[in-house]
């Protein structure tokens, strides 16, 4: 599968010759892009997918996705505001910030193993030792655990550079952060597999979760929308009924997850901080007709109280149940008895 350019690299090619000039200009995005070809040449982010076939997709549609939510979550305006170093920085962090997936799912985001893939394909990578510290360090952020043990990974992020130029690494590893938890939709799932039932049990809900859902990133009106587009049988029987039940909770578990993300980076992040909100929106339909069931939207805001930043069940149940009162139709049993008379 051939790369086609997206709108972040397109701006970034931009960006770096008009503020560097031509030469130069084209040199650095040279470096990033020499990079990017490398791995794509030698299929390795095909290659993840064969490795974790269940997992929701983490090949170069993903990176590309990643790349265009970072550059909505930005704005036009304000990418012209950061220097060609930390656009390349930012680059290259979401190039290889799902790279140790190519060894499993479990630590993907450490620093050694994004250390280990960028020895591979950058090319004389002992001469960039500071350039694989730096990235290697903001992508690593973007999941797991800090090294105090906790889930507040950005809390550890401090100024880097690359190449003597001084970047803004804890702003980029929050932008990251919050673009990949943005990158969620049809484009991560195979309708095919998930409708002969083929995705291992385990997975199954993720896979579900991702065809259903589109995420809006929306700078102008300061927020996030979700909407959920879900589609059920006329029959509409006791199984199904259940696992309808099932994937709302987990929708209602997602959204509250993307809002503490949400608060969690802005906490970090300049840019992020520009949305205020996420409104949430569900759409029913049955045999593939549509349905209205005059439903409130959700709207998480900053009103709200913080949960705790170990984004557990427990934090995003108390996240959710702080606005149930305004949203009493999202009761499951409620839904579920609203749908069947639908049908």
């Amino acid at each position: 599968m051939s790369w086609v350019d997206t709108t972040y690299e397109i701006a970034m090619k931009a960006l770096f010759r008009s503020k560097l000039k031509e030469t130069k200009g084209n040199q650095l995005f040279g470096e990033y892009e020499s990079i990017r070809n490398s791995l794509v040449k030698d299929n390795f982010f095909a290659e993840i997918k064969a490795k974790e076939p269940d997992l929701s997709d983490h090949s170069q549609k993903h990176i590309q996705d990643v790349l265009e939510r970072a550059y909505k979550v930005i704005g036009d305006k304000e990418f012209k505001n950061f220097t060609p170093h930390e656009i390349y920085c930012l680059a290259m962090m979401i190039l290889f910030h799902d790279v140790g997936n190519i060894f499993g799912r479990n630590g993907h985001a450490s620093i050694e193993k994004i250390s280990e893939v960028y020895n591979r394909y950058r090319a004389n990578h002992s001469n960039y030792r500071n350039e694989k510290r730096v990235i290697a360090l903001g992508a690593s952020a973007h999941s797991g655990k800090a090294r105090d043990g906790s889930k507040d990974t950005l809390r550890f992020i401090k100024e880097g550079n690359i190449e003597g130029n001084k970047v803004n690494l804890l702003e980029l590893s929050a932008i990251l952060r919050f673009a990949d938890e943005l990158a969620e939709g049809k484009q991560r799932t195979c309708s095919f597999l998930l409708d002969t039932k083929r995705y291992k049990k385990g997975s199954l809900i993720y896979q579900k979760y991702a065809k259903i859902t589109t995420i809006d990133i929306d700078r102008a009106g300061e927020r996030i929308n979700i909407s959920y587009e879900i589609n059920v049988s006329k029959k509409f029987n006791k199984k199904e009924q259940e696992e309808i039940a099932e994937l709302l909770r987990f929708t209602y578990y997602r959204a509250s997850k993307l809002d503490i993300e949400r608060r969690y980076t802005k906490h970090y992040s300049e840019i992020v901080k520009k949305f205020k909100s996420v409104s949430v929106a569900y759409f029913f339909s049955v045999d593939e007709i549509p349905i209205d069931l005059n439903l409130k939207s959700i709207v998480f805001e900053d009103k709200y109280p913080m949960p705790d930043l170990e984004f557990n069940d427990d934090a995003t149940v108390a996240l959710y149940n702080s606005i149930k009162e305004d949203c009493n139709d999202y009761d499951t049993d409620n839904l579920i008895n609203l749908i069947k008379s639908k049908t």
